[in-house]
């Protein structure tokens, strides 16, 4: 038994115990690893639960047949769409995106992840639409998503998704969406928005082209976007922000819709 553990730790402990599926011990192992003291006295309960956790992992690999049902994350950003059957995630993702999932009145018609590309000003951002059976292993990669948007059709959902999302020990922000009431074209926009990021264009021979960034990024992160080589021969950037040209250094701090051109020496 851990010394001063958490009430967390706990909880994931007993949701441990009581696991009925190996999915469901993996979630909760590393839960328990992450909520587990740190101190020099817990040092052997975290390095049995990490070999446990290897060991759970190991199993499930090699049960895993060719057909992964794990997503590769592509684009800028991850977003995944949860929600009860039928309450719109599939026309939102369709709307959305260049998916064209199975839609339908009857229940539980998304059996699998369907992944779509939302195209924002030119910045890519894969949409994941999980299915309403919330199993384990489609739930895995919602926990490692930049953003949860819960679809709903009436506010007494908002709870029981937020009770979910606690269930499965995801930690990434979240927002609700009502397909029913906004439109496309407005959720697209608070999706944006909620991603924290912001876009910037590259500037060549070519033409320009868009980055998204996080909103404390800098040249140094810019130029590391489009090659390390960038960064290592560094001499200055031209930068162009609202009509005003200016060359600056590698730390200089970035603002939505600057255009750079590096220069090397």
């Amino acid at each position: 038994m851990p010394i001063n553990a958490t009430p967390e730790y706990y909880k994931a402990e007993e949701k441990f115990r009581n696991a009925k599926t190996r999915d469901e011990k993996i979630l909760a192992l590393e839960e328990m690893i992450r909520t587990a003291p740190k101190h020099k006295g817990g040092e052997h309960l975290l390095a049995e639960l990490r070999g446990k956790l290897s060991k759970l992992k190991k199993e499930a690999d090699k049960k895993k047949s060719a057909k992964k049902e794990g997503i590769s994350k592509e684009g800028d950003a991850q977003v995944c769409l949860l929600g009860f059957t039928n309450s719109g995630k599939s026309t939102l993702l369709k709307k959305l995106t260049n998916a064209l999932p199975m839609i339908s009145h009857h229940e539980f018609t998304t059996v699998k992840p369907e992944v779509g590309m939302m195209d924002y000003r030119g910045i890519k951002i894969q949409l994941v639409e999980i299915p309403p059976t919330f199993r384990p292993s489609h739930m895995s990669i919602a926990r490692t998503c930049e953003l949860i948007c819960f679809v709903i059709k009436e506010e007494k959902e908002k709870k029981e998704l937020e009770k979910i999302k606690e269930e499965y020990y995801i930690r990434v922000k979240h927002i609700f969406v009502n397909p029913w009431k906004e439109s496309a074209e407005k959720i697209k926009q608070r999706i944006w928005d909620s991603l924290g990021l912001i876009i910037t264009y590259t500037k060549d021979s070519k033409g320009i082209s868009p980055m998204a960034l996080p909103k404390d990024a800098n040249v140094k992160d810019f130029a590391m976007r489009i090659h390390k080589d960038f960064v290592k021969n560094f001499r200055f950037a031209q930068l162009l922000r609202g009509g005003r040209k200016m060359h600056v250094g590698i730390n200089y701090p970035l603002k939505h819709g600057d255009i750079l051109e590096i220069h090397q020496g």
